[in-house]
């Protein structure tokens, strides 16, 4: 006998059928979500639409489209302004007097006055002076006319190597004045007038030396020579 084979046919499930009421609630919802989507996308595009109309608002109004252009011009002056009123303040507490030291050997009056010359006019030229000798102390003042030279001359030559010497220059406060410096002048050899005869100067060192005997003995010294 055959056996009999049965096909097992697998049962789909049955559809649940879901309630009107949530059915509906599904279905409001979609629908909220959708229409916030629209709201959205609309409101952006209403956003944009403001812009443009705006642009183009100021695009009729103008005629063309502007560019804000830099005006350098001003912006020069301004900064030109800013470094006149700081230069104004710096000098305002000057004196228009530098002292410059660390002077090397040679550089007197002469040679100082024309190398600051270069700076602007100049009122004073001094140099200190040793009173014996008359030689340089390697320092010395320059006062200039006008202070903003000074402020220049300043700030250009402090730490200037000038034949194997760093200068230094100092502004000087207001109020600062030269010090007295000894003034040496070279003097003409000038020959003494001679008011006794060279008889006469004999005779009187002869004199004088027997003085001096006369004192070594009376104090028990036989000195001769």
């Amino acid at each position: 006998m055959a056996k009999s084979t049965r096909k097992q046919v697998e049962k789909a499930p049955a559809p649940v059928e879901k309630p009107e009421e949530q059915l509906e609630l599904e279905n409001s919802s979609s629908s909220e979500s959708e229409l916030e989507g629209l709201s959205e996308a609309e409101d952006a595009s209403s956003d944009e639409e403001n812009g443009d109309l705006a642009l183009a608002n100021e695009a009729k109004i103008t005629g063309e489209h502007t560019v804000k252009k830099l005006d350098f011009k001003k912006l020069g002056q301004s900064k030109k302004d800013q470094n006149k009123q700081k230069g104004a303040q710096k000098t305002e507490n000057l004196s228009g007097i530098i002292y410059v030291s660390r002077l090397p050997k040679g550089f007197h009056e002469r040679e100082l006055a024309r190398y600051f010359a270069q700076f602007g006019d100049l009122k004073e030229v001094r140099l200190a002076r040793n009173k014996k000798t008359g030689n340089s102390r390697h320092y010395g003042f320059v006062e200039f006319v006008n202070k903003e030279d000074a402020v220049v001359a300043q700030e250009t030559m402090h730490n200037y190597l000038l034949m194997g010497h760093l200068l230094q220059v100092v502004a000087l406060p207001k109020g600062k004045k030269i010090e007295k410096l000894y003034r040496y002048k070279q003097r003409a050899l000038q020959q003494t007038p001679v008011k006794k005869t060279s008889a006469e100067l004999k005779q009187r060192a002869q004199e004088r030396h027997i003085e001096r005997e006369q004192k070594l003995k009376s104090k028990g010294i036989a000195f001769q020579w």
